[in-house]
């Protein structure tokens, strides 16, 4: 697509100068407080077109989030800034508004990418050691655990530490509203000192972790029911459209700064975590075609020992060679030992014998 580059450099001008006024922290208290209106427990549905905007504002922050590298792979939670460490919720705040969709012409491909921004989150909080072991343990496990009763009792258990956490998280916010008048209004003053706030960020940390196995676990059980709806010609369903002539290209002149800011994100804007390379049952197959090669291998192993066996002993013919060969072989051992204990007496290696 050729732009025209008069038109262009103006609005380039234009853009930066909104880039200037973007404000990271103001943009993140804009983004939370139409999360918990729209998306939080107990919200009433939404609008598609709501959630599509809050989306392209999270992926907003988010990109910004990494452009300043407020994240280092190699630093501690301590290490980070308590005013920095409220945009960890950034890619599970996008997980839960991607697994929020109505639309479900788009909901199988929304699933896989929350999916991806779940895992991504549970990653950096179990780096940083964020949330209930048990969590963690779910997430990183190959598979889950095949006992119904283990499954129940760990999904009760996450379900107790995060109605917990909803409790401290619901006092933290009306100090908050107390202090401020507004509960999302993030910062300090005398009466709700940094101490306090730290405490809310990493409450909130922890409770989006404990909810994370589940949600995981119910868009896994709902992508297979999406693909049928698919395969039957259900609303996921694409049309074939007609091929269109190609056209030559065209001048485009964009006039609108929202337009070259939605272009100029969808351009330099990508996911962190690379996205998985192949299917499950590729996976699958991978892994039988490896534990063929394995058991392959041991069996050549256990053929070619045995033939050593036998050309050893005479495949059996020469009666008690072998278990002559072990005796000797017992009889050096012993005499070493014997000159062992002969030149080491025992005791002779306690050093606090003589001590008084």
């Amino acid at each position: 697509m050729a732009i025209d580059m008069a038109t262009t450099d103006a609005d380039v001008h234009e853009a930066s100068d909104c880039q200037d006024a973007y404000s990271l922290a103001r943009e993140f208290y804009d983004a939370y407080k139409k999360y918990a209106a729209l998306v939080q427990p107990g919200v009433g549905p939404c609008e598609q077109q709501e959630l599509d905007a809050l989306t392209l504002q999270l992926k907003s922050i988010a990109h910004h989030v990494m452009q300043l590298k407020l994240f280092s792979p190699n630093e501690e939670l301590d290490d980070i800034s308590t005013a920095d460490l409220k945009y960890m919720l950034v890619p599970y705040l996008l997980g839960e508004v991607a697994a929020a969709t109505r639309d479900m012409a788009e909901r199988g491909s929304r699933l896989q990418g929350a999916l991806v921004y779940w895992r991504a989150f549970a990653a950096d909080c179990h780096r940083l050691a964020v949330g209930h072991a048990d969590d963690h343990r779910f997430l990183i496990q190959d598979q889950p655990s095949q006992d119904a009763s283990v499954r129940r009792d760990e999904k009760i258990a996450r379900h107790k530490r995060c109605k917990e956490l909803d409790e401290k998280v619901q006092y933290m916010f009306g100090k908050k509203r107390e202090c401020f008048g507004d509960e999302h209004a993030w910062g300090t003053n005398s009466a709700f000192d940094e101490d306090m706030e730290r405490d809310l960020i990493i409450m909130l940390l922890r409770r989006a972790v404990a909810s994370v196995p589940d949600s995981i676990s119910s868009a896994e059980q709902e992508l297979p029911l999406l693909e049928m709806m698919v395969a039957q010609g259900g609303p996921g369903r694409k049309t074939i459209e007609p091929e269109r002539p190609v056209a030559k290209p065209v001048c485009v002149r964009i006039q609108d700064k929202a337009e070259l800011q939605r272009l100029y994100r969808e351009m330099v804007f990508q996911c962190p975590h690379p996205l998985a390379t192949m299917s499950i049952e590729e996976a699958a197959d991978m892994e039988i075609k490896e534990m063929r090669e394995i058991e392959a291998a041991r069996a050549r192993r256990q053929v070619e020992e045995q033939a050593s066996n036998a050309e050893r002993w005479w495949d059996g013919d020469r009666y008690g060679a072998k278990e002559e060969w072990e005796e000797h072989q017992k009889l050096y051992k012993d005499r070493d030992f014997d000159e062992f204990k002969d030149e080491h007496p025992w005791g002779s290696g306690n050093k606090m014998a003589n001590v008084g």
